[in-house]
Parts: structure tokens; sequence; C-alpha cells
């Protein structure tokens, strides 16, 4: 446990700064007041990578992730006995709504993804390993899904989560259906193309790490950020906040905004493959609860297929001019 005053003595043995007092936040981080600002002391087990990729955020973003500051002697991070400690800015939370702050995190992971985007080649080895691995997972849940409805058919007496199986089996269908269209038209795409976009993905989806301040709303804790197709960040925030009212509008503005289709494709081609076996691992043969459980697993993909249909919908002079088409038919 870190006394107050030995955490003063280790900004003062380490930095350029004039500690006048310090605070305890949590127990690996530390309010530092200084003559001059306020600053953060966090403790941590970083590695260097991690680092690296919030220093790479700042340089990209510096309105809105935090700096990390050098060291007496040029380094980014203090060592101590048992890890590290960076020392960044101290910033002063605004009460928010939660609506405006998935709002605000949505956007932060949209500047983020565009800010650092990078693409790489891919050759036709490597496609052919990343096919064979998502259509090998869609194959598994369409074999599980068929599977259960096999067991609930044949029933005579059938349990309220077997019916509730038998109900929603056209959905979940629907849901395949779609996704297997999409990863149809990923690789497709990535077979012509050879070259996938990748950007810095923040990796711990959770508004908490939205600081909303007076001046600007910063992104912060980058221990799980890595770079990688930048729709796993946002599929990661349908599945936590499938539930607030704003992120229907916040997926399809995402999607709509994005220049390259790869992404579009990526994003639908595993939102709407539910985890079926994930679900069947959870299961715990109680009716009630194992409906509960189904729905959850399935709230983010009915969400993704609400945007699926909506993105893919005829556009209003597309829909005309079909029309039109088909009337001349008809007359002819």
């Amino acid at each position: 446990m870190r006394s107050l005053a030995d955490v003063a003595n280790f900004v003062h043995a380490h930095y350029e700064v004039d500690v006048i007092r310090v605070g305890q936040i949590t127990e690996k981080v530390f309010k530092i007041e200084s003559t001059n600002k306020d600053y953060l002391l966090k403790f941590t087990t970083l590695d260097d990578k991690s680092l690296i990729n919030q220093l790479y955020a700042h340089k990209e973003m510096s309105n809105n992730v935090l700096p990390i500051y050098p060291t007496r002697t040029g380094e980014k991070v203090a060592h101590e006995f048992n890890g590290i400690a960076y020392l960044t800015d101290y910033v002063d939370q605004i009460p928010m709504p939660f609506e405006n702050r998935v709002r605000d995190y949505a956007n932060l992971l949209s500047e983020l993804h565009q800010a650092t985007e990078i693409v790489i080649d891919k050759n036709d080895d490597e496609i052919a390993w990343m096919y064979a691995d998502d259509y090998r997972q869609l194959e598994e849940c369409y074999n599980i899904l068929e599977s259960m409805m096999e067991q609930c058919e044949m029933k005579l007496s059938r349990s309220p989560f077997e019916w509730q199986i038998l109900m929603m089996y056209p959905l979940i269908y629907g849901m395949f259906r779609r996704s297997d269209e999409a990863l149809k038209k990923f690789y497709r795409l990535l077979n012509r193309k050879k070259q996938l976009p990748v950007s810095m993905l923040h990796g711990d989806v959770n508004v908490a790490n939205v600081l909303p301040s007076f001046k600007s709303t910063h992104l912060i804790n980058f221990e799980s950020s890595n770079f990688d197709i930048r729709s796993h960040d946002m599929l990661k925030f349908l599945s936590h906040y499938h539930q607030s009212a704003a992120t229907t509008r916040i997926i399809t503005d995402y999607l709509k905004s994005q220049k390259d289709q790869l992404i579009v494709h990526h994003f639908f081609m595993k939102s709407l493959c539910i985890d079926l076996k994930s679900l069947v691992n959870q299961l715990s043969g109680n009716s009630l609860i194992d409906i509960s459980i189904l729905n959850e697993k399935l709230a983010p993909g009915l969400i993704a297929m609400s945007v699926f249909d909506d993105i893919n919908a005829p556009k209003q002079n597309e829909k005309k001019q079909a029309d039109k088409q088909q009337a001349n038919k008809i007359a002819t």
C-alpha cells in the first residue's frame, strides 16, 4: 500500500513537477496537484505496446486523448519495484446523461478509427485462411440451429423454451442468411482488392472510459488497444449498449459513413452470426432463465438485422424506377 508521502516522493524523484498535494483516487491512481496544473499518476503493469498505442492515439487525436509526460530522463514511464507508472493530465469530469455519453463514445471510436487507419496487403493464402475460419463458424451455427430445431420438433411435450426456439427459428435463420450474404460480399471484395483497412481499436469498450469535461471529451485506458479491422470495436459497442435508445441510429450512421465497404460487410458478417455454441453452453435447463438468455443473446443481432435491412433497402429512386418498369411490363 503506497502512502501519499511515498507517492509525492516518487513524483519528485522522476518528474519535473512541483508537488503541492497528493490525493488518492483508487489504489493505483493518484491526483497530483502542482503549482502549474493537476496531473494524474497511474501505477500499472502496462507493456510498452499499450503505452505506444496511447502515445500514437494522442498524436492523431491530441484534443481527445491524454498525453503521457516524459520523466526527468526522457523515458515514457517511471519504473518502480513491482511495475511502472506514467503521468498524464488530470481531468475534472462533468455530469453527462448516459445516452449522451454513449453517443460521445461512439463518435470518439469513429474518430480514432479514421485517424489511425492503415491499409495492409493480404495474399491469397491469408485470405483463404480467413475465409475458412469465418465460413466454419457460420456453418457450425447453422448446424447447431438445425439440431436444436430437430430436437424441439420431435418432442410431443415441449417446454416454454422449446416453444420459443420454434417461434424464433425463422428470425435466427434470417440472421444467418444475411450473415452468409455479407460473408460472400466481404470475401469477393477482399479477393479483388487484396488489401484490408485496419485501425487502432480501443479494445476496452466501456463508457466509463470516456471523460467528459468543459473543454473536451477524452478517451482513456488503452490497455486493450490493438490494430485490427475497425468493426470489432463497434461489434463490442453493439453487444454492450444494444439497450440504449440511440444505438440503432449510432450503428447505422457509423456504417453509412464508411468509405470502404469491407468494413460494412465485415460488421454484418460478424454481428449477424449469433454464437449458438456459447448460448447452448450457458443454458441452465430452467425454461424461463433460458428464454431470458436466448433473448439477450439475440438482442444485438436484432438491431444488426434492422440496420442491415435499412442500409440494403432499395433507394427511393431505384424503387420508383423498378415500380415503373414493372408497370410497363404489366401494360405490355
